[in-house]
């Protein structure tokens, strides 16, 4: 079974070194029909986050809320590998995205390392998934476009299922391994 969510951001943009909260949410609003600022950093709460992307565990949900949207912040911490693909797939089956916060060891050449994953802490958005295949449907602002695979629905690439519960529970800040933003 593929499901995806009924709304889907008009592109998904490639960002630099930094800033990938902000285009997470970039991409959810522009998803919405509420996307009114030129760049992604222009999100950011203040202006030393503009730069440095420093923000707290609930900036997003704010942010996403003063935009009307019922964001909230939650943990799989405590939940077992089915559970949480359980839980991001029945979001998705609600027609909401999720915003995952990820180790990221993903390379631009696509190679993965674990290493990097440690302490590189990521936003990205699961758009849809696969069940036949068990893969997410992920806009993940760091993919180079050239390597963005146009022959999923949704999304700039995608991620095993074993690849998300790899990602959930790595990345520094520590304190936020296993954290996601859902809509209701």
């Amino acid at each position: 079974m593929i499901r995806v969510v009924s709304k889907a951001p008009k592109q998904y943009l490639k960002q630099g070194l930094s800033q990938c909260g902000a285009y997470a949410v970039k991409a959810i609003l522009n998803a919405y029909g509420k996307d009114d600022r030129a760049r992604p950093r222009d999100y950011q709460p203040n202006p030393l986050a503009k730069y440095t992307s420093i923000t707290g565990s609930n900036t997003w949900p704010k942010l996403l809320q003063s935009y009307g949207l019922n964001a909230k912040r939650g943990s799989t911490r405590l939940l077992s590998n089915e559970e949480r693909i359980e839980l991001f797939k029945n979001l998705i089956d609600k027609d909401t995205p999720v915003m995952l916060r990820i180790g990221n060891g993903y390379l631009p050449s696509g190679k993965y390392s674990k290493f990097i994953a440690s302490f590189m802490g990521h936003w990205i958005t699961l758009w849809g998934y696969n069940d036949e295949e068990k893969v997410f449907y992920v806009y993940d602002s760091c993919v180079p476009l050239e390597r963005h695979d146009k022959t999923i629905p949704t999304g700039n690439t995608k991620r095993t299922y074993d690849q998300i519960l790899r990602d959930v529970c790595q990345g520094f800040p520590w304190q936020w391994r296993y954290h996601y933003i859902r809509l209701s």
